[in-house]
């Protein structure tokens, strides 16, 4: 993962662009990713698919030639898709094109303007003192272009034509935690799943933000019925607590179950849908679409849109323990059934081996008779774990035992 993040991090990945395009080939080498490409000028739904942005020579110089901003120096001086300028302007004139954090006096903020039109620069704002001419030269050399948005989309066959669908966005030039985490802790996640024999079919999504989800949805609605859940992997890298974000449902099943993971393995922040942060979660539980999917992230934190969102706020622990807590989402929703007794009275649990001494294991000792008339078909595994306050896994162990003995069927 680290790798991963060192190797793309400072490319110019814009929404259609040389550097997203050469990021998503790189991931194609170690995924196998179909790539989807949708024109420049498509409807999709209300939206309209961009134009190509490419920017080739950007500065800023006073009219003696002494040069106080150049691209050379790091990808985010210019806002992303500026249009080309070349001219001289007065300091005041300037000053309305300059971009700063004054709270990050050292950062260089990220700057965008996708669907407007207007030329800018991204500085840091404790070198604005270092503009004290009257007139300024400036240039920038942008090209707008007909071409595709790429998609990236792996999908994992299951024994389920129901789908989990897990989304990072690959966009985002220059920055790291803001969301090559994401790309990269769901590329370790797609390898692992790929091991594996898994009931529900996933699909790996890795998109330009909110413009790349709406454009595959808009372009693939017959998939939409199949997609059960979703979650959003974003921001996963930085010293903060993990922090899940609901569902706009707030009480399905994967919010139900990433709830249970995150506080059995660490402290961990949640609120409700949007209260954390606000991206692609939106299109898929959007109107006409309604797609419980959940956001997990490390939001907030102060390098956000800045600069100094780079691989030294990063740690690979930190890439672990999230990969750890998707993976267990993961699995415990894909072992996940509803049992429907096919016995009557109670069981004669030691013919079985379906008792359990309480030295063993003294919780489920106490529940055994409440397991047993949770077996109606009403109830999954999760829900009778949830309401008798046990760990999923010694249910489902133990409710195995009654599928193995052929006393309940699997709904």
């Amino acid at each position: 993962m680290i790798k991963l993040i060192n190797d793309l991090w400072y490319k110019n990945r814009n929404l259609i662009s040389d550097g997203y395009d050469e990021s998503l080939e790189y991931i194609s080498k170690i995924i196998p990713i179909i790539i989807h490409n949708i024109k420049t000028g498509t409807e999709c739904w209300t939206w309209i698919i961009p134009e190509k942005w490419a920017v080739t020579e950007a500065w800023i110089e006073d009219l003696e030639g002494n040069r106080l901003l150049d691209l050379k120096d790091h990808p985010l001086h210019v806002m992303s898709y500026s249009l080309s300028v070349d001219k001289i302007v007065t300091k005041s004139e300037l000053m309305n094109h300059l971009h700063t954090r004054p709270d990050r006096p050292d950062s260089i903020p990220f700057e965008f303007k996708y669907y407007e039109r207007d030329w800018g620069f991204c500085i840091q704002y404790n070198k604005i003192k270092n503009f004290r001419s009257d007139s300024y030269r400036v240039l920038i050399k942008s090209t707008f272009s007909h071409d595709s948005m790429k998609i990236g989309d792996y999908t994992i066959s299951g024994k389920l034509n129901d789908t989990i669908v897990l989304v990072a966005h690959l966009d985002h030039p220059a920055m790291v935690n803001d969301d090559l985490t994401g790309v990269a802790v769901l590329i370790d996640i797609a390898k692992e799943l790929a091991k594996q024999n898994n009931n529900y079919t996933y699909k790996i999504l890795l998109l330009p933000e909110t413009i790349g989800s709406i454009a595959y949805l808009s372009q693939n609605e017959g998939q939409i019925p199949n997609m059960k859940y979703g979650i959003f992997l974003e921001m996963l890298g930085n010293n903060n607590l993990l922090a899940l974000q609901l569902s706009r449902q707030g009480d399905t099943m994967v919010d139900r179950v990433a709830r249970y993971v995150l506080k059995k393995n660490c402290l961990f922040r949640e609120d409700k849908f949007r209260k954390v942060i606000s991206n692609d979660e939106m299109v898929f539980n959007g109107p006409g679409v309604n797609i419980p999917m959940i956001s997990i992230s490390r939001f907030p934190y102060p390098e956000y849109h800045t600069s100094d969102d780079n691989p030294s706020i990063i740690s690979a622990k930190n890439l672990e323990e999230s990969k750890k807590i998707i993976l267990e989402i993961l699995q415990i929703i894909d072992q996940n059934f509803i049992p429907k007794r096919k016995f009557k009275g109670p069981i004669f649990l030691s013919r079985y081996g379906l008792w359990v001494d309480y030295r063993t294991n003294k919780k489920l000792n106490e529940n055994l008779e409440q397991i047993m008339l949770m077996l109606d078909g009403d109830k999954s595994v999760f829900d009778i774990s949830e309401d008798l306050n046990m760990d999923f896994y010694d249910v489902l162990n133990y409710i195995n035992k009654f599928l193995e003995n052929n006393l309940i069927d699997r709904n």
